[in-house]
């Protein structure tokens, strides 16, 4: 009953995290950055190589400021930050319109977006999730998360059907209006920080809590850190690469792409079922079954044609996991190190992912061209899964100073 009154208070809340995340650099301009390669290329004869490079760009403002958001974050407020971010995530977009044609003018166009976005990293939005929910508070945090999954599905037609009838340029000033006429005003009038219920105006003082000092002496910030490093280097690399894992398997290509598209679905699945799970289990177990599974599939699309039915198993295996690693990282945060200082010290945590999930699609690649195949990369992702979650399954015992 009590999980049932945290989202009859808090429901709006979610909602308006959901809708911040979904906007953000890692929604809206990741799943949607592909589309655009098509006719950036055709216009101005850049290579798709050079277009993918702008993933970096997420990578590195994730890395080194998503640790500075998380502190602004504990300082003035998610709202705050929030709006902000919003603001001039929109004005990057609508200055995209701007490049060509020196592919030096799309790189410092989109660096611009991601730094002047960086607010709208997922650390801004789950801190006051964190701070509004506590026994509902996985499945809160995986119907936050899924913001990005239902971008994935609806950001990319909305974008392709504004590039094919209006051409790229009014398509990145249709994605900025769009964050300003959606993103702003749902996050103005329903988002509110210290979450929804009787300890929304909760001084941050009074909040349990380590400081970042102190969870840098702690065994779980190193632990958590590196094991979703590894992890996030799995899963980033096969999503990226999953394509071409499919087809090399001896699949047709085209289908091929209809069974990696699946993977959305799987995603906010695993989100919410993780979400759930975590509510009611030792959430470093629930971690670590997540990721053995996908150790599994990565076994599976090691062999050469495997039947249709078994690439779909792994794919979505697979999914599953996507869809739990941003979750549990935010969740093993708030119960480990307590919310007085989680911004913060989940902006760190966040700069471990966003490092592993860099490395994964690179290293996959360069494994793939000293070798001609994907199966040493396959063997890297399962040593990723498996290493990768043993470190978090062993995190420990909560502490029971932050049980609320």
């Amino acid at each position: 009953m009590a999980a049932i009154g945290e989202f009859q208070r808090g429901w709006k809340l979610v909602l308006a995290a959901a809708t911040g995340v979904g906007l953000g650099i890692t929604g809206l301009t990741f799943y949607t950055l592909g589309i655009f390669m098509g006719p950036l290329g055709q216009e101005f004869g850049w290579s798709r190589t050079a277009l993918s490079g702008a993933t970096l760009l997420t990578t590195g403002t994730t890395v080194f400021l998503g640790p500075l958001v998380g502190r602004l974050s504990d300082r003035f407020g998610g709202r705050k930050v929030g709006l902000v971010s919003l603001s001039g995530l929109a004005l990057g977009l609508a200055g995209m319109s701007l490049i060509g044609p020196n592919l030096l003018s799309f790189y410092l166009a989109f660096g611009l977006a991601m730094v002047l976005g960086a607010g709208t990293l997922p650390v801004v939005w789950t801190r006051a999730i964190n701070a509004g929910f506590d026994k509902a508070r996985g499945l809160a945090l995986g119907l936050t998360l899924t913001g990005t999954g239902v971008c994935a599905i609806l950001a990319p037609p909305f974008t392709q059907w504004l590039i094919a009838d209006h051409g790229w340029r009014v398509a990145y000033i249709g994605q900025a209006v769009l964050v300003l006429a959606l993103g702003l005003p749902t996050v103005w009038l329903l988002f509110r920080d210290g979450g929804a219920g009787p300890r929304q105006m909760q001084d941050r003082s009074a909040l349990p809590g380590l400081s970042m000092a102190a969870s840098l002496r702690t065994r779980q910030f190193w632990m958590l850190g590196l094991g979703f490093l590894l992890v996030s280097f799995a899963v980033a690399a096969l999503i990226v690469h999953l394509v071409s894992i499919l087809a090399g398997g001896g699949m047709d290509r085209a289908q091929a792409v209809w069974i990696a598209s699946l993977l959305g679905f799987a995603i906010i699945v695993g989100r919410l079922g993780v979400g759930f799970l975590v509510d009611r289990l030792h959430a470093p177990y629930v971690a670590l079954g997540s990721f053995i599974s996908a150790s599994i599939a990565c076994g599976l699309l090691t062999v050469t044609g495997a039947p249709l039915a078994l690439s779909i198993v792994a794919v979505v295996m697979i999914g599953l996991a996507a869809g739990a690693e941003v979750d549990l990282v935010a969740y093993l945060a708030s119960r480990y190190f307590g919310l007085k200082n989680y911004g913060q010290i989940y902006g760190w945590q966040l700069a471990f992912f966003a490092l592993g999930a860099g490395l994964g699609p690179i290293t996959l690649g360069k494994l793939y061209d000293m070798t001609g195949g994907y199966h040493a990369g396959l063997m890297s992702c399962i040593a990723g899964f498996i290493i990768g979650g043993g470190l978090v399954a062993t995190l420990g015992r909560f502490p029971e100073r932050f049980r609320e």
